[in-house]
């Protein structure tokens, strides 16, 4: 069985509250931790959108 990564597209991230905390998700299956601050929520959301390109970028030719 090969596993493939999701198509660029796949990382759109959204943040969910759940009480006094702000989770990150990206619809490839990817969770923040959960944060105080919604400002660093999204901070690792855009951290972790910042990579999965960097990955991608690196396996073209």
């Amino acid at each position: 069985m090969t596993h493939e990564e999701p198509p660029p597209e796949a990382h759109r991230t959204t943040t969910e509250e759940r009480g006094p905390f702000c989770t990150a998700t990206c619809l490839c299956g990817w969770r923040g931790p959960a944060r105080r601050a919604r400002s660093k929520a999204r901070s690792d959301a855009a951290e972790h959108v910042h990579a999965a390109q960097e990955t991608e970028n690196r396996r073209e030719p």
